[in-house]
């Protein structure tokens, strides 16, 4: 499977066997989802400063991360939306790596929603990556513009299809601009 870059999911894709990986690097102050801090990334201690922790014997690197948990290519866990759901510890690594994969290209209407066509039989049980394109303005200010998102007709052929996984190019598979329900989020 030829699979680009793919925002807004972190997962593999199994394709002969092979694992794809997909996911944005992290990057200390890159950019993020309007509103979040960006991360930081540096050391909690550095090789140098750890040496007279082991007489000068040894050195070790001990890094720390402070971000979102949403921050460049990530997993929504059901805990996102519903404060009942699994949170992320508790999906199974099956779940979410090795699963065969398909690609739909979505159109893009004027009013951003994505249009997907698919058999609902080629969806059931598989990693479901959308791809509109929207993903080449990564690392730029437009990848935050208003972006697409899924139509009500995409999300009920998801839901009927019954994909184990869905991942979008794109950084919000709901309308943040006219929808606060979260519908898609919802749903999936």
């Amino acid at each position: 499977c030829e699979c680009p870059c793919v925002g807004g999911l972190y997962a593999f894709i199994v394709s002969a066997m092979r694992f794809v990986e997909v996911s944005h690097p992290i990057a200390d102050g890159m950019p993020v989802y309007p509103g979040l801090d960006r991360p930081r990334l540096g050391a909690v201690l550095d090789h140098e400063g750890s040496r007279p922790h082991y007489g000068g014997q040894a050195e070790f690197y001990l890094g720390r991360i402070e971000m979102a948990g949403n921050t460049a290519t990530y997993i929504d866990s059901p805990f996102h939306r519903f404060r009942d759901g699994r949170d992320l510890s508790e999906i199974p690594l099956d779940d979410v790596a090795g699963l065969p994969g398909i690609v739909l290209d979505g159109r893009v209407g004027d009013d951003r929603a994505v249009t997907l066509e698919a058999a609902q039989s080629a969806l059931e049980g598989k990693a479901v990556l959308i791809r509109t394109g929207w993903d080449e303005r990564w690392g730029t200010d437009a990848y935050w513009e208003p972006g697409p998102f899924l139509s009500s007709q995409s999300l009920e052929l998801l839901l009927r299809g019954q994909p184990k996984l869905v991942g979008v190019d794109f950084w919000n598979v709901d309308d943040t601009v006219g929808d606060p329900s979260r519908r898609v989020h919802t749903g999936l």
